[in-house]
């Protein structure tokens, strides 16, 4: 599939990448055509379908339990994807992705079990601003390394302008000073 190819709607929905990142998704032919599905969706879904399964058969879980799941499952996920939106280092390996995957799907499917027989618990709560404070603390990082980016090129082109000299000689500014 070439990048300038459309993607269709079920293959957003499946895969939630560009083209140019289908890379990260597991492929899976299907008659003429192939589905991409996300790496990490592929743990999460089942792990989370399989907590909130086992919860509804095994009755409510001791309280060390809940909180373990719902702090320390997703933080494998939550790292690997933090490292590498803020760094802007290569993504893992598919298979990687989905192992962490199954992590953040077992916290989030323990969320939703647990709001089954106490709506909005204090855990379920906590859980969800430490995911919230995790998803900001990537965007912060991620916007201060893309402006330093974004300031190392300017001060180049800076570098690369003519001086009030060299203008007012009548030098033509290259090809590459004009961006």
């Amino acid at each position: 599939m070439s990048s300038l190819d459309r993607q269709s709607f079920l293959s957003l929905l499946i895969s939630h990448h560009r083209v140019e990142e289908l890379h990260l998704c597991y492929c899976l032919p299907v008659g003429r055509r192939r589905l991409h599905f996300c790496a990490r969706c592929l743990g999460v879904l089942p792990a989370m379908i399989l907590a909130m399964v086992l919860g509804r058969l095994t009755g409510p879980w001791p309280e060390w339990l809940v909180w373990a799941l719902l702090m320390l499952a997703p933080l494998p996920a939550l790292l690997d994807w933090g490292v590498t939106i803020a760094t802007g280092k290569p993504e893992r390996a598919n298979w990687i992705r989905c192992l962490t995957g199954v992590g953040l799907g077992a916290g989030i499917g323990t969320s939703l079990y647990v709001n089954t027989y106490a709506l909005l618990s204090y855990p379920v709560k906590i859980q969800f601003i430490y995911l919230l404070a995790s998803i900001w603390i990537v965007w912060v990082f991620s916007y201060v390394r893309r402006g330093k980016a974004r300031r190392e090129r300017v001060m180049q082109r800076v570098k690369r302008r003519p001086t009030l000299e060299e203008y007012a000689v009548g030098r033509k500014p290259e090809d590459g000073d004009r961006k």
